[in-house]
């Protein structure tokens, strides 16, 4: 199975904090982000540049712990949805595949048992 690359990551991981929300500061420590994926986090997902192209934006800021609070936006979640359906898809072909392969070898060897009883039959 092929990692997920950090953008899937970190999509799924604001996806699944959608109903909570979360501070940069959540992001940052959850993937231990260096200088420079910071910044190509903050450009891919929360460029500004239309803010309706954001997939994370901001929320709200508490005054209390002094911190922004960012949650996926409906760009990001059908990005997402988007993903987790693929992913899915996948699954269930995979699981089509193996039980067409059954199907297939079970077939084959029904068949030969058939051959086999009637040859002798004749015989």
């Amino acid at each position: 199975m092929i990692e997920e690359s950090p953008y899937i990551k970190i999509l799924i991981w604001a996806y699944n904090k959608q109903e909570t929300g979360f501070t940069w500061d959540d992001l940052e420590k959850e993937f231990r982000l260096t200088e420079s994926q910071k910044l190509w986090v903050q450009k891919i997902f929360r460029s500004n540049m239309p803010a309706s192209e954001n997939l994370i934006d901001h929320l709200s800021y508490d005054d209390k712990s002094d911190s922004h609070l960012f949650m996926i936006t409906a760009k990001g979640t059908s990005a997402a949805v988007d993903y987790l359906s693929l992913e899915e898809a996948k699954s269930s072909s995979r699981r089509a595949e193996k039980i067409a392969l059954v199907a297939i070898i079970i077939g084959v060897i029904v068949g030969a048992i058939q051959i086999l009883v009637a040859l002798r039959i004749i015989k």
